[in-house]
């Protein structure tokens, strides 16, 4: 895959990801799926992808959903388990 030029200026000269020197992680993406709430109309079930970006100043994480429901106990892991995400992709330090 091309990169553009501003994506090859800001790109490391050397790293490691997994245990794999010269290889570079610039993104990740997840989806995640659940049956539906007691709310929901309908049985699709519900999904949610999260996926990170980077417009150079650094990776953030960036939601898409129609609908993603959760209890208030889960939110505190919920947010725990997207700052592993969005710390994924390599510093380009």
């Amino acid at each position: 895959m091309k990169r553009s030029a501003k994506q090859s200026a800001k790109a490391p000269q050397c790293g490691t990801f997994m245990g794999i020197k010269g290889v570079h992680l610039y993104d990740a993406a997840y989806t995640f799926s659940q049956d539906s709430d007691t709310w929901q109309e309908g049985e699709d079930g519900q999904e949610i992808k999260i996926f990170t970006a980077d417009s150079g100043g650094g990776s953030y994480i960036v939601f898409s959903t129609e609908r993603w429901a959760m209890d208030g106990d889960d939110i505190d892991k919920f947010c725990d388990a997207l700052k592993k995400i969005v710390n994924i992709p390599e510093d380009r330090k």
